[in-house]
């Protein structure tokens, strides 16, 4: 009986530690911010709950008391460093929040459909190809652990910068009956492969059974770029190999203009995409620097001729909020329209993610033409309240009209620091 008993009253404390685990004031408590970033001049609203009363001290200030609020509204005017101190109830202490308040980040939103081509840094290999000599098949890639979506840094001691260049390497070893010596970076790490060059009677040369490429190209939409120095930020996510959708280095690369000539619209069961041939360098022009997490960036030539031409402040993520918002995007020619969207749920989110917010498509003339979000869209900068809250990524498949988008805010961190 006793130990009935203690079953019921385990599973009781269980049941409790779950329930106050998952209630609001918990998850608050878990998801505050470990430090908080301010625009100076800007307000930042970090979500908190009535239920818990709290108190805010700044150095030896008077202690601010907070009561039933929902949110917490963040303002200073001027630039600097602080550290507060939060108690809960007004005399439990917490923690501390370290707080930065910058400058306030402006850029011009973009909306521009562009293609991008590039030289990627390294060989990708596409395909694995089984070899003819004679009637023998062989497959010495393969045998040597090379796999699709790989790409090879160097051929016998030698950066690989271009697919001409591995031929020579390997006509001049297989000629020569000796082996060649790659390093290989894969999904997991980087390793050196030794194959040996086989002659194929089809082609009338050596080979190794392996099919790369050091190009690759693409089309979205430009995002954004800075009215000064004209450094500027696209697609939104990663450019990757086309294989295994892992993110590609860049060794160089150049954007220009598309024109948008057609759209297949989309529906529950099949993807969209904008129809578009690349236009020159007279409205985009520019060069690729990185490539990032959250898209491309590089250098533009000049600003564009068409699209938005007056600066916005980038949101925090803590200043987007569920509400109306606008995309910026191209559906004909060259010209940016902007189009009405509804956000629909945004992360509590202090570092960089592609899935930041969800929206839903609300403007009837984009449902008409596109059936919602489609291929080519990713980037399509997201303006809310006069900011630049963030860009298009990703679109839900079975549900066109949603899609998901990632904060400015990590966008211009990219962009400013050049990550790739």
């Amino acid at each position: 009986m006793r130990s009935v008993w203690r079953r019921i009253v385990g599973l009781a404390g269980a049941a409790l530690v779950l329930i106050a685990g998952t209630a609001a004031p918990a998850q608050r408590l878990y998801q505050f911010p470990q430090r908080l970033e301010i625009p100076a001049g800007q307000d930042v609203m970090v979500p908190w709950t009535r239920w818990l009363p709290l108190s805010v001290v700044n150095g030896n200030s008077r202690p601010l008391m907070i009561q039933s609020a929902a949110d917490l509204d963040f303002y200073t005017p001027t630039s600097g460093h602080y550290l507060l101190h939060l108690r809960l109830f007004g005399w439990l202490p917490w923690r501390g929040l370290p707080v930065d308040v910058t400058k306030p980040i402006y850029a011009v939103p973009g909306g521009q459909s562009i293609g991008v081509v590039v030289h990627t840094r390294g060989l990708i290999v596409t395909n694995l190809t089984v070899i003819d000599d004679r009637g023998r098949l062989s497959d010495p890639a393969g045998a040597a652990g090379i796999e699709r979506g790989d790409v090879i840094m160097r051929v016998d001691g030698r950066l690989a910068t271009s697919v001409s260049l591995l031929r020579r390497r390997v006509a001049r070893d297989g000629a020569q009956h000796r082996a060649v010596v790659l390093w290989v970076e894969g999904a997991r790490a980087g390793r050196q492969r030794v194959v040996a060059p086989t002659w194929s009677t089809r082609t009338q040369s050596w080979r190794l059974g392996l099919a790369v490429q050091d190009r690759t190209s693409g089309v979205g939409t430009l995002t954004f770029f800075d009215p000064r120095t004209h450094r500027f930020t696209a697609l939104g996510h990663s450019m990757t190999d086309g294989v295994t959708r892992r993110p590609i280095g860049i060794l160089a690369g150049r954007a220009m203009g598309a024109d948008i000539v057609g759209v297949v619209p989309a529906s529950p069961s099949q993807p969209g995409q904008k129809v578009g041939v690349l236009a020159g360098p007279a409205n985009i022009s520019g060069v690729v620097t990185a490539n990032g997490r959250l898209g491309i960036v590089g250098q533009l030539d000049h600003p564009p001729i068409w699209g938005p031409a007056q600066a916005m402040p980038v949101a925090f993520p803590d200043q987007v909020h569920v509400g109306p918002a606008e995309i910026v995007t191209v559906l004909h020619g060259q010209h940016p329209q902007m189009f009405q969207i509804e956000i629909l749920k945004t992360a509590a989110q202090y570092s960089p993610s592609v899935k930041g917010l969800l929206f839903k498509v609300t403007d009837p003339r984009l449902m008409e033409q596109t059936g919602g979000i489609v291929q080519g869209m990713s980037g399509s900068p997201i303006i809310q309240s006069g900011r630049v809250v963030g860009a298009v990524t990703h679109v839900l498949v079975n549900r066109p009209w949603l899609g998901f988008g990632c904060y400015a805010y990590w966008m211009a961190q990219q962009s400013s620091y050049g990550l790739g």
